[in-house]
């Protein structure tokens, strides 16, 4: 069974996350580097965060799976 996130983790992981790295955050809550980024990521665009049209991370996709 994965183990949740609790707000209160979150909210933790960006305070550390001003002085420790993504990677250090890992080792300290037993998660990847990719987790942490990831959870830091989704907090963000809850709260608002758009990324801009142009970044090559927001790409709209032509394809979808299994459309093929």
């Amino acid at each position: 069974m994965k183990k949740q996130w609790t707000d209160e983790n979150i909210k933790y992981v960006e305070r550390l996350k001003q002085t420790h790295s993504a990677s250090q955050l890992g080792k300290m809550f037993n998660k990847s580097k990719n987790a942490i980024l990831g959870i830091l990521y989704r907090e963000k665009v809850k709260k608002g965060y758009v990324p801009s049209s142009d970044s090559k991370y927001a790409r709209i996709r032509k394809y979808k799976k299994g459309f093929g």
